[in-house]
């Protein structure tokens, strides 16, 4: 009786009992009657029992009409959510239990998910004529397919867009990688999870498929077997769904409109020609078994050109290692070491830091146009009848001459702001060591200081490349000559230690050296 007043339904009729000494309201009565479904109760007599409250029962109602309680399912389509209307007991019927509700719902087929919480709720709350959840499945949770991540930019290997229009001479044919380099992760496969319906039946779910790593040859698998790496510097190739790493770039037939430019970390090799307006860098060794057009040709190792260049004056061949090559026309070629040509060199712009020779089983003329070479300059025949401009020159390289003079220069300035430096060190250290030091200057020998040997670095980097390019000068001076197998025609310019020697008449056999100021010609050996 924690509200002052309880009711009783009995077979007799609904009795009001009423606390001595509890106010309660008649709209509290009321309420409670007509949640109970007591409509047609005595106002008189409940009165009377709010007044005199003499805690006994007083008769208000006629016995109610008992009435079990109803309750109804409905379930969802999916069958992973069932909802309850319940409809409550009346007169003296039992107030159903838990395990009532649950029976009910198991003789239905409903025999899993089932919220004692929710249920228990539903039962004692005054109102509960409305759709309520007492039940839920476990949906299921689809898994994730594996799938591969690529680490390498794949879509290079198409043709690049230059504003709106499309080179085609680029076709991305190459995918550089390095050593060690990351080209694919794997991200793992997510399992899915099986769902359980409300009639307690498994809901499969989606389980992801797994997937391999793209393994190829050239690459190498992390112990986790979720990460892959390039084995070694080389071109990245994707065949049949796999990755390969191949340490060599090989073309099968001509560098053109089919391959496009090609620009790779190693060694090239290309078993047809490179034709004009192309371009092909090589981070090694460059091997072209045909002819190289107008072409630009760059080679961090040796160059090989078995055929030959017919450049038509456009074709260029820089190298830091050798240039072999058939024959040369019309072309420019550098090679930081040197230049050997089988057949001959025609009215083309030569350049090596060492020897460039022309000799072969044919002829090995150089006729026309201009070579220089570091030390020296060796062929069958120099020059040509018709007395063709032919100029040679043999020392120090026009190139290495400018870079020369620029870095003696750059050693000056250097040596002059580290004088200056030093002078302002000295100073300040002074003050320092006096006590006279104030905290701006503390600063500013804590930047001057910190100048000094960054300066002083590029200062060592750069004496250190002049005495290498002094030594290669002095090489010069000491090696440097022409030498003719054959013959030498007038007209063919010889320049050797700056000094200038026109060739008036042919010479057979001939070696042209530098001797007490001026050029001489000497036997051949």
């Amino acid at each position: 009786m924690g509200r002052g007043f309880e009711l009783n339904l009995t077979e007799e009729g609904v009795f009001l009992v009423i606390a001595p000494g509890e106010s309660v309201s008649v709209s509290d009565v009321v309420s409670e009657l007509k949640d109970k479904g007591i409509t047609n109760y005595d106002g008189g007599a409940m009165s009377r029992a709010l007044e005199e409250k003499l805690g006994t029962p007083v008769r208000v109602a006629e016995a109610l009409e008992s009435r079990e309680a109803d309750f109804r399912l409905k379930i969802s389509d999916d069958a992973l959510k069932c909802e309850m209307w319940y409809i409550p007991e009346e007169g003296t019927a039992p107030h159903p239990t838990m395990e009532m509700v649950k029976g009910f719902m198991v003789a239905r087929g409903v025999v899993y998910g089932h919220d004692e919480e929710i249920i228990m709720k539903m039962l004692n709350t005054p109102i509960r004529r409305e759709w309520v959840v007492t039940s839920a499945g476990s949906a299921p949770k689809n898994g994730k397919d594996a799938k591969i991540d690529y680490k390498v930019d794949l879509n290079v290997l198409k043709p690049r867009a230059v504003g709106d229009k499309v080179d085609m001479k680029e076709l991305g044919t190459v995918i550089n990688v390095i050593k060690g380099q990351e080209i694919a992760e794997k991200i793992p496969v997510v399992p899915g999870v099986d769902g359980v319906s409300l009639m307690g039946k498994k809901i499969s779910a989606y389980m992801g498929k797994d997937k391999n790593l793209p393994t190829g040859k050239g690459t190498t698998v992390s112990e986790d077997k979720l990460h892959l790496y390039a084995e070694y510097d080389g071109n990245l190739l994707i065949k049949d769904g796999k990755l390969s790493v191949n340490p060599v770039f090989e073309v099968k037939g001509d560098v053109d409109y089919g391959v496009g430019n090609i620009d790779f970390i190693g060694p090239v090799t290309i078993q047809g020609s490179v034709r004009e307006g192309f371009e092909v860098s090589s981070g090694s060794d460059l091997i072209v078994n045909g002819v190289v057009e107008g072409a630009l040709l760059t080679s961090k190792g040796s160059t090989t050109i078995k055929v030959g260049i017919r450049g038509t004056g456009k074709a260029k061949i820089t190298s830091k290692g050798d240039v072999n090559a058939g024959y040369i026309d019309q072309a420019f070629v550098r090679s930081d070491s040197n230049i050997n040509v089988a057949e001959a060199i025609w009215h083309s712009d030569i350049g090596a830091r060492g020897v460039i020779t022309a000799m072969g089983a044919k002829k090995g003329q150089i006729v026309g146009g201009h070579v220089q070479a570091g030390n020296e300059v060796v062929c069958e025949v120099l020059g040509s009848e018709m007395g063709t401009r032919t100029e040679v020159t043999v020392g120090e390289l026009p190139e290495l001459a400018e870079e020369r003079k620029r870095s003696e220069e750059n050693v000056r300035q250097f040596e002059d702001q580290l004088e200056k430096i030093e002078a302002n060190v000295t100073f300040l250290k002074g003050l320092q060591d006096n006590g006279t030091l104030t905290p701006d200057k503390q600063e500013v020998l804590a930047k001057i200081t910190k100048a000094k040997f960054q300066l002083k670095a590029q200062y060592d980097v750069t004496k250190k490349r002049l005495a290498e390019l002094e030594g290669e000068r002095e090489k010069s001076k000491s090696d440097g000559c022409v030498r003719v197998k054959n013959v030498c025609y007038s007209g063919v310019t010889i320049t050797i230690r700056g000094i200038r020697y026109l060739v008036r008449e042919n010479h057979k056999f001939a070696r042209f050296v530098y001797d007490d100021g001026e050029v001489k010609v000497k036997s051949f050996d």
